[in-house]
């Protein structure tokens, strides 16, 4: 946030999502004396960001973070050093109303720091101790530490969401002129980017019945959250940092190589292909997923059902480069060795998984790029197991033994006319059952959009 104009004052936003593990409660869960803990994905009635669950959060009980940061709640036992000692050791002072820097140092673990002119994120302490800022924060430099009323409210007057947040890309990002279809009338989609060129986040929701496709390198490396599309077809195929996946139904997403965590939760009948670092699955069902991983394919609480893991199925032209340009390594691959956690880390049943079978896999044509010529051999996805290659090369020798066979027949003309109906009418109801005729006629769409929108840039004056 942008204080009020002035330019020196720091815009202050939350950072993390939980807070670290303390002694009598739950690991990740932070209790305080009001037996209030640190807000959860699951917390409160209310529909909102976890981002503005946090904010609210620490506005309300920054006090009493500062307490158990300088020590003022920590009890000793008898026999060990008394209270003025651990108050010495975290340079706290009570009965001055003054706290020590290294308070400030630890809530930087909370708090990070942008200021109007430079959208990099700083220190909190470095900005709280600078000569713009120190008497807003009420820095004392003969005592090196910071008056605590002052303190207070400055962080909680420069207090926003963070920059580089869902709430912020929501709120001022930049619409993205992405070519997109949508068969519904329905569809109010949002697709968005924030502004921000560190940790770029896409936003895209609400895409209903419809087809994107992104190949340009503007978006690499960035961050992606795709939420509440139903029985659309989403393909972004550049290199990514993290993904989050939530509440899709019915759809397909294909992305790039993904350097960090693909998080998929509360998703239905979908089918997601993508390489990345690791994969996160909560609370789905009836999902397919394409994957090369070199960690094991985590699935988390008892909620999800009917999961399909199998290997990566797609191929484009520059894959093998986005993947090194990651660190990922096409050897190394665990997308058969899932990892089942439950509630409280206990592990769960893995019935809610299974692998597909070899004769059960497809390779996955990506629709904008172009297929070999001369009748070559589609190429192989990286990683891909050697059952499953010899599965995939079995089944075009079947297309090319059916095609010699029909060849070899000496058919008449009117044996071939009938042949041909009964195979067009055969695949037009497989393309209807499989849902691909929505696809098809989604990229017949994009087609026709993409030769207008070229036809208006060469009649244009």
């Amino acid at each position: 946030m942008w204080y009020g104009g002035v330019l020196h004052l720091p815009s202050l936003f939350t950072t993390i999502s939980k807070w670290p593990q303390q002694a009598g409660g739950r690991s990740g869960e932070c209790t305080f004396t009001k037996g209030t803990s640190w807000p959860n994905g699951n917390a409160g009635q209310k529909k909102q960001l976890q981002e503005e669950r946090n904010l609210q959060f620490i506005k309300e009980y920054l006090p009493e973070m500062l307490n158990l940061l300088a020590g003022q709640g920590i009890s000793v036992e008898e026999g060990e050093s008394e209270k003025k000692s651990v108050r010495e050791l975290l340079g706290f002072m009570r009965y001055a109303g003054v706290f020590s820097v290294q308070v400030v140092a630890a809530l930087s673990f909370l708090i990070g720091v942008t200021l109007p002119k430079d959208k990099s994120e700083k220190d909190l302490l470095a900005v709280a101790k600078d000569k713009y800022n120190g008497y807003r924060s009420g820095f004392l430099s003969k005592k090196n530490a910071f008056q605590r009323g002052l303190f207070e409210g400055w962080i909680l007057n420069a207090l926003d969401w963070c920059p580089d947040g869902e709430g912020t890309c929501i709120r001022r990002g930049r619409r993205q002129s992405w070519p997109l279809i949508r068969c519904s009338a329905q569809s109010s989609y949002r697709l968005v980017a924030s502004s921000s060129t560190g940790k770029r986040l896409v936003y895209l929701c609400d895409l209903i019945d419809g087809l994107t496709a992104h190949m340009a390198d503007d978006i690499a490396h960035s961050n992606v959250k795709i939420r509440r599309c139903h029985k659309s077809n989403i393909y972004i195929l550049q290199p990514l940092r993290y993904v989050v996946i939530h509440k899709c139904h019915e759809t397909r997403v294909v992305l790039g190589p993904v350097g960090g965590r693909v998080k998929i939760s509360e998703c239905r009948n979908s089918v997601v292909v993508c390489a990345a670092r690791s994969l996160v699955i909560t609370e789905c069902r009836n999902m397919t997923i394409y994957t090369l991983t070199p960690q094991r394919p985590l699935i988390l609480g008892t909620r999800s059902q009917g999961i399909t893991l199998a290997p990566l199925n797609m191929h484009y032209p520059h894959l093998h480069k986005h993947m090194a340009s990651l660190g990922l390594q096409p050897s190394i691959n665990m997308w058969n060795r899932p990892l089942f956690l439950g509630c409280e880390g206990i592990a769960t049943s893995s019935t809610c998984c299974q692998l597909m079978a070899a004769e059960d896999f497809f390779l996955l044509t990506v629709p904008f790029v172009k297929p070999p010529q001369d009748n070559r051999p589609p190429l192989l996805p990286p990683g891909l197991p050697q059952e499953f290659a010899k599965s995939v090369e079995e089944a075009g020798r079947n297309v090319i033994s059916f095609r010699s066979e029909v060849k070899d027949a000496n058919l008449t003309t009117e044996q071939r006319v009938v042949l041909q109906k009964s195979v067009d009418s055969n695949f037009k109801k497989w393309l209807k059952e499989s849902g691909h005729q929505r696809e098809l006629d989604q990229l017949e769409k994009l087609n026709a959009l993409l030769r207008y929108e070229r036809a208006a840039k060469t009649t244009a004056i």
